[in-house]
């Protein structure tokens, strides 16, 4: 589902899968500007709903200085959520989509940012980075 989850972010933040939008994993060849989405945690089940699934993903954004891992950051993250208050913050906590994934197979009820994006440091070659965090609300289509 990670695969799912990621092109339809990249679809939304006008990123190209396998470039500046890599999923599930960064290859040593991916390039110095690029974001990554990935599983941060396991699904939670709904046993009494059991075509439903949430799940968390977390989307760090990197670059070589600051102000282009924010900016990437922030990109991905106002097209997720196109109705900011002045401050940057979602209007509501959940902004519900009526979009699915390609496969058709799931559909995101809600998404859900845990918090707006932050800055976590730099990697071992010295490039900026920055973190989201979102709980994905899904149901089989």
């Amino acid at each position: 589902m990670i695969k799912e989850i990621g092109t339809f972010i990249a679809a939304r933040a006008g990123l190209a899968v396998g470039t500046t939008m890599q999923i599930g994993h960064r290859t040593p060849a991916s390039p110095d500007r690029c974001s990554v989405a990935l599983e941060s945690a396991g699904g939670g089940l709904h046993y009494d709903l059991p075509d439903r699934v949430d799940k968390m993903i977390q989307v760090i954004s990197r670059a070589k200085t600051y102000q282009i891992a924010s900016g990437d950051a922030w990109t991905i993250y106002k097209a997720l959520f196109p109705d900011l208050t002045a401050e940057g913050l979602p209007l509501g906590s959940i902004k519900i989509l009526a979009i699915a994934p390609a496969t058709q197979d799931y559909e995101i009820m809600t998404i859900e940012p845990l918090a707006d994006p932050q800055w976590i440091g730099q990697d071992d070659k010295d490039r900026y980075e920055f973190s989201t965090n979102y709980l994905f609300r899904i149901q089989n289509a």
